[in-house]
């Protein structure tokens, strides 16, 4: 495994870059998350980026682990203090910066609603947004992992579901590039109109118009259409009948599982 360059990183960076401007980076810790929240409690500023060659226990969505071994992978967490509308816009713009850059790189990535990023019929990428309220407004620590270098087909229980750049573009990716590639495209769309961040969320929707079967938190599956994205994230799904209705605390399933 080759270690990840601070320097590269620093010098593929946009001039004044303010996202990935203050760059932590360790070997190993137990979550990228935990140090996030720990710096942002100590006041690192706005934009402040935890990275880690590995994850002891790291964490996904619901409570779900997060494998994260060492071997070539992306795995941070920044630290965000925004506006509070441009922080309800979080659950789009993450997901949108993260398949934007991987869709630079080559690959042809897709957003599988809420922030999955997926290449084909497999998992390219996950993500974690946790938010506090600090006396001086939010703080949000939006924690991301990408599957860059490894073949995770080898690892328990991933080898049917889960894929990497260098698998899907069969050569290596150079992770410094690509994380800089990652921040540049953050600092765009917090930056962008609403509306604007919305379309391009949908345009690289994996579920809109398709079926979906919806697993609502503590409640029974349904099936429904995925109709639209809201600016706050949401899927908005139609029922059998036509009535619509807003998704937030829930998984959904892509039926059939679209190429």
């Amino acid at each position: 495994m080759d270690r990840f360059s601070v320097a590269s990183f620093e010098s593929a960076l946009a001039p004044g870059a303010v996202i990935g401007g203050n760059l932590v980076y360790r070997r190993v810790v137990v979550s990228t998350m935990d140090v996030a929240r720990e710096l942002a409690t100590a006041g690192e500023p706005h934009g402040t980026l935890v990275l880690a060659e590995e994850q002891t226990a790291g964490r996904g969505r619901r409570g779900r682990s997060f494998q994260s071994p060492a071997g070539g992978n992306l795995y941070f967490t920044l630290v965000l203090r925004l506006p509070v509308d441009v922080h309800r816009r979080l659950p789009l713009i993450v997901p949108l910066a993260v398949a934007n850059a991987c869709r630079e790189e080559g690959a042809d990535a897709l957003i599988k609603w809420p922030n999955d990023i997926w290449v084909g019929r497999r998992k390219l990428s996950g993500m974690l947004i946790d938010a506090e309220l600090a006396p001086e407004g939010p703080i949000a620590f939006p924690g991301i992992g990408i599957n860059v270098n490894s073949d995770p087909s080898t690892l328990p229980g991933l080898a049917d579901v889960a894929t990497s750049l260098r698998n899907e573009l069969g050569r290596d990716v150079d992770r410094e590039a690509l994380l800089a590639r990652v921040c540049r495209e953050l600092e765009t769309w917090l930056a962008a109109p609403p509306k604007t961040v919305t379309a391009a969320y949908r345009a690289l929707s994996l579920v809109i118009g398709k079926p979906v079967v919806v697993h609502p938190t503590g409640g029974e599956p349904y099936e429904a259409v995925a109709s639209a994205i809201a600016p706050d994230g949401a899927l908005v799904v139609t029922l059998p009948g036509g009535r619509l209705e807003s998704v937030v605390a829930a998984d959904v399933s892509v039926r059939p599982v679209a190429v």
